[in-house]
């Protein structure tokens, strides 16, 4: 009996000596050879591109391209989406977008017309394009990562949207579920990583996630400026440059006071668009008009056309709904808009006079 609890003993001491050995070897490998780690120490945060593609059809050339920067002291996680829409200019060739120049290329060279398309990329955005790190991947290849999530599923399964609000919807909703994944999926990854296009070593994107998703940082999400014409849509230079200077690499908001707000009801049900203004009037916003707005909508969207992240979070909280979009406009005559989607459910004096009226 004795010498089999001695055994047994042994047996648990060694477990944990090579449990402790495996994670001080993690740690040294993370303290100087992960290049992520690395770059958090000395800058405070990092920089990656993400671009996703399709190979082979089953997505209907969906084409999304995103630049990230993290401060891991805020906690923010800043994600400007680019339109790939948007056209590029180059002498003695006809204007074409962003997509349909990496998928002509693509029919070529996929490494070619990587290299080719964020060459465009910076011309469109400037230094933007340039980041610490990067990951490039079909979206069969992002589908297999992270396809085991059944939410991730039905989001990539959206191909066609109405406007460009519902697009950046999915877009938010896609990056909120890769942090919102349980950490077992995340190791999915060594068995997809060489179907992966980056600079980051396996175990550092791994642990990459993990870190970001461990600090539970808010999402803005942003749109690129651009300018729609009637055939093609331009990149707003000059917007760009002000969105990248005050909002993008800025640590503040531009505002936090005094934010002029407009509310549209995308709802299909009466009244709520008004509902919603006098909610915010009461907790001090100042709401400018509200009206009807002409799609449906299932969920509702905060548009902060000025900077003013904070106090559109602040709008989303006090609706009791709301995924906020940042998207630059300073021609636009307010400083949010508020569509109101059937998510949202409000009730004031009104509604129960209605209800106590049914009664009867």
């Amino acid at each position: 009996m004795f010498q089999t609890l001695k055994r047994a003993v042994r047996i648990v001491v060694i477990s944990v000596c090579l449990l402790l050995t495996v994670f001080v070897a993690l740690y040294v490998y993370i303290y100087k050879s992960d290049p992520v780690f690395r770059t958090i120490k000395d800058k405070g945060g990092f920089s990656f591109s993400v671009l996703l593609y399709d190979e082979n059809g089953a997505f209907a050339d969906r084409f999304d391209s995103y630049q990230i920067i993290y401060n891991c002291k805020n906690k923010l996680l800043k994600v400007l989406s680019v339109n790939t829409g948007a056209v590029v200019f180059k002498k003695r060739e006809r204007a074409r977008s962003l997509k349909t120049l990496f998928y002509e290329n693509s029919k070529e060279d996929l490494g070619v017309a990587i290299d080719k398309f964020y060459l465009d990329l910076h011309e469109v955005i400037d230094s933007a394009a340039s980041s610490d790190f990067y990951i490039k991947m079909s979206f069969k290849a992002f589908n297999d990562v992270f396809g085991g999530d059944k939410n991730i599923k039905s989001l990539l399964a959206v191909n066609e949207f109405e406007n460009k609000d519902l697009e950046s919807l999915n877009c938010l909703e896609t990056i909120e579920r890769v942090l919102y994944l349980a950490p077992y999926r995340f190791f999915k990854i060594q068995r997809n990583y060489k179907y992966i296009n980056t600079n980051i070593p396996k175990i550092s994107l791994i642990t990459l996630i993990l870190r970001i998703k461990k600090q539970k940082p808010k999402i803005m999400f942003c749109e690129m400026p651009v300018k729609y014409g009637r055939t093609r849509i331009d990149p707003n230079k000059q917007d760009i440059k002000e969105f990248l200077d005050k909002i993008y690499y800025s640590d503040t908001d531009i505002n936090e006071k005094n934010v002029v707000i407009d509310i549209k009801n995308a709802s299909r049900q009466p009244r709520m668009a008004e509902k919603a203004a006098w909610l915010l009037r009461a907790n001090k916003f100042d709401v400018l008009d509200w009206g009807t707005f002409p799609a449906a909508y299932d969920k509702t969207i905060i548009k902060d056309y000025r900077g003013n992240f904070t106090q559109a979070l602040k709008i989303a909280e006090i609706l009791g709904a709301g995924k906020v979009i940042v998207s630059y406009n300073p021609s636009v005559y307010v400083d949010i808009n508020a569509i109101i989607g059937k998510d949202c459910k409000i009730c004031d004096n009104l509604d129960k006079k209605g209800a106590a009226n049914d009664k009867h």
